[in-house]
């Protein structure tokens, strides 16, 4: 039986894959985390806690034991990965890391594959997410460290869906539609975007588990299927049997927001029309497809949410912030329009 070793194990991403490696089989799968959101996790799986950025520590806890596959889902930059490489090398044969399409250029490119050169110029964490990629591929190139690094774009699940400005969870803004209430989209609405539900990543994601093919490769990983953010709120809408109503403000002017980051979330990634080819996964992994529709991935979410009404968590701020931005745009709209 091989061994598995996946460090976090319960986010949006990493549920799911932890979840059914744990159920393959095949595998013994250790997670390795600071314990706090364990209680979802299936109970045949071995716990290791520890603080990943506690060096020594994770050294020693780490002492006797060696990996077929580690999993990393928390890197964020390159002291991170440096330090990855310092406490696992020569303990695994395969090590995982999860990057993200935001480390790519999307401003000149549309037509998105593993060839697309580094360089977002507006996403800081993309930048550092790009930097991890380097140190890991350098330190395979050069000591043979066994990296694979997978790059997913938007994945969401139960709890989260795919929106275009939203403050720190997506229910904000269902509730404000739900409440005819207008919403904020970026740009004019048709900019296109592939999004990914959770399972359908997992699904590709074990098949590169423990496959000495992708060692030092890199690989897309997402639902091709592209859509709108339109699109996104227009079946939002239908589900919800109320009316669509969207207040287009341009990415140019929600980037200088002050209370949230929409340089990174918006200009340095969702306002660029975007193509995904994952030509070279399915040639990795045949039979890799995605099953679920971002129709079918919302209606998931609002059933999820109907069932948990613990989970509609409203932000004040984030309302308050919508209706003043919207409020202070139509009133420059209207002045605009009367001045053109």
């Amino acid at each position: 039986m091989k061994k598995i070793l996946i460090i976090g194990g319960t986010g949006t991403i990493s549920s799911p894959i932890t979840k059914q490696l744990a159920e393959d089989g095949k595998y013994e799968v250790f997670v390795l985390n600071r314990g706090n959101r364990n209680e979802g996790l299936p109970g045949n799986i071995t716990h290791l806690f520890g603080d990943i950025q506690n060096v020594s520590s994770i050294k020693k806890l780490m002492e006797g034991r060696e990996f077929d596959s580690i999993l990393n889902f928390i890197i964020r930059d390159k002291q991170a990965a440096s330090n990855c490489i310092e406490i696992f090398k020569g303990k695994t044969n395969q090590f995982v890391y999860i990057s993200t399409v935001c480390v790519l250029d999307h401003e000149t490119n549309c037509n998105i594959s593993e060839e697309v050169e580094l360089g977002n110029e507006y996403s800081g964490y993309g930048q550092s997410k790009a930097e991890a990629e380097q140190v890991l591929l350098e330190a395979c190139r050069d000591h043979g460290f066994p990296v694979t690094i997978v790059r997913p774009t938007q994945t969401y699940s139960e709890q989260r869906i795919p929106l275009s400005v939203k403050g720190k969870g997506c229910w904000p803004v269902v509730s404000r539609m739900i409440r005819g209430k207008e919403v904020v989209v970026h740009g004019d609405g048709q900019s296109v975007w592939a999004s990914t539900h959770a399972d359908d990543f997992a699904n590709g994601f074990c098949g590169l588990v423990t496959n000495s093919e992708t060692i030092g490769e890199t690989y897309q990983l997402m639902n091709p299927e592209p859509h709108t953010w339109d699109m996104i709120y227009q079946e939002l809408a239908r589900l919800l049997n109320v009316e669509y109503k969207p207040v287009y403000i341009g990415t140019d002017l929600l980037k200088h927001s002050r209370k949230y980051d929409f340089l990174t979330s918006i200009q340095g990634d969702k306002r660029w029309s975007n193509i995904f080819n994952i030509s070279k996964i399915k040639k990795t992994v045949p039979g890799f497809e995605c099953h679920i529709d971002y129709k079918t991935g919302l209606k998931m979410y609002l059933d999820h949410m109907e069932s948990h009404p613990e989970h509609k968590l409203e932000e004040p701020d984030f309302e308050e912030w919508c209706d003043n931005t919207i409020a202070v745009y139509k009133q420059l709209t209207t002045e605009f329009i009367a001045n053109i």
